[in-house]
């Protein structure tokens, strides 16, 4: 896909989730033949997803990803490795054992011929350590913000105030497009209702969301005072988790860009209005490219769909969708 304004447009594999999990004659070669089918070169790889042997794949695996790119002309660009921290119960990991699983992550990215490794898990008095590791190993690392977390909070601050202190030059940030949904999706709310929420209950909890109660203050005051059941309880964890909404910090964002190594384009669902013109309802996207681009930034745009949250099997419409969206604000800058 051609690149606009030094942005150059991908798909996340994860994308297809629910197509992956449904569909036992689908493989990896399905998922590079549809995405090259789009016109798109450049994919990001989730390892947990990806591999039955993760984090340590069998070679047998990592050939069948070489091969399904060079059949089909799709590159890794990315690997999505992450930190297990809960891997073993009641166990705390080390600053070894969690450089260790980073080792291992960078190990797949270098088989897969990834120029970018996506990481998870770690604080940012670790940055340094795993710039390291990434300089050693001849790769970029980028640490992912993701929702909860915002462009503004004490961890966001914490890894720019390291990489700018450290010159780190191997490691930056991976801005997850999620910590900008403003509300949630009615996709959401809709599952929701279908777990036995009650509408207007859930309109409570959107209206309350950042009113200073805790998650487990609002569970409470739901459970003993409004009725609420299994899908408000569902509903109270997820939107103060990854499901996170609040007014998208824009002003903040800017001063992320230059640490950024590339995006993740989240989204959950794309709307069409009654011209035919495709919008995201949640989140602020033309404004956050806009700051992007205003920015200096040059890199990937990855299309990260995760409607499989809500048990959807849609991805090729919505990452068509997605990369329409995208191209038509990024050509309108």
């Amino acid at each position: 896909m051609a690149t606009i304004n030094g942005i150059e447009q991908g798909i996340s594999c994860y994308s297809y989730t629910q197509e992956f999990i449904e569909n036992d004659d689908w493989s990896i070669d399905t998922i590079f033949e549809h995405v090259a089918a789009k016109g798109v070169s450049k994919v990001e790889l989730v390892g947990a997803q990806t591999f039955q042997q993760y984090p340590t794949p069998r070679p047998e695996e990592i050939d069948a990803v070489l091969a399904a790119g060079a059949k089909h002309g799709v590159e890794v660009f990315s690997y999505g490795g992450y930190v297990d921290l809960g891997r073993i119960t009641g166990y705390q990991m080390s600053r070894e054992d969690i450089l260790s699983d980073i080792r291992l992550d960078i190990m797949t990215a270098r088989s897969l011929g990834a120029k970018y490794l996506r990481a998870t898990g770690f604080e940012p008095e670790l940055a340094p350590a795993v710039n390291d590791l990434a300089e050693r190993y001849g790769v970029q690392i980028g640490f992912e913000i993701h929702a909860p977390h915002t462009p503004a909070d004490a961890t966001t601050r914490g890894f720019m105030e390291t990489i700018e202190k450290n010159r780190l030059e191997s490691f930056g940030l991976v801005p997850d497009f999620g910590m900008f949904i403003e509300r949630p999706t009615e996709i959401a709310i809709n599952r929701y209702v279908g777990l036995g929420a009650k509408r207007e209950t859930l309109d409570w909890i959107i209206a309350n969301r950042h009113n200073g109660m805790t998650e487990e203050e609002m569970q409470e005051h739901v459970a003993k005072n409004m009725g609420g059941g299994e899908g408000e309880k569902v509903a109270i964890s997820e939107w103060f988790g990854y499901l996170s909404f609040a007014p998208a910090e824009l002003d903040s964002f800017a001063a992320m860009v230059p640490y950024v190594k590339y995006v993740h384009g989240k989204f959950y669902h794309l709307e069409l209005d009654a011209d035919g013109k495709v919008f995201e309802p949640t989140i602020p996207y033309e404004k956050a490219l806009s700051i992007l681009a205003d920015g200096g930034f040059q890199g990937a745009f990855i299309s990260e769909y995760e409607g499989h949250a809500f048990y959807l099997n849609d991805a090729d419409e919505q990452l068509d969708r997605h990369l329409t969206l995208g191209k038509s604000i990024l050509e309108s800058l």
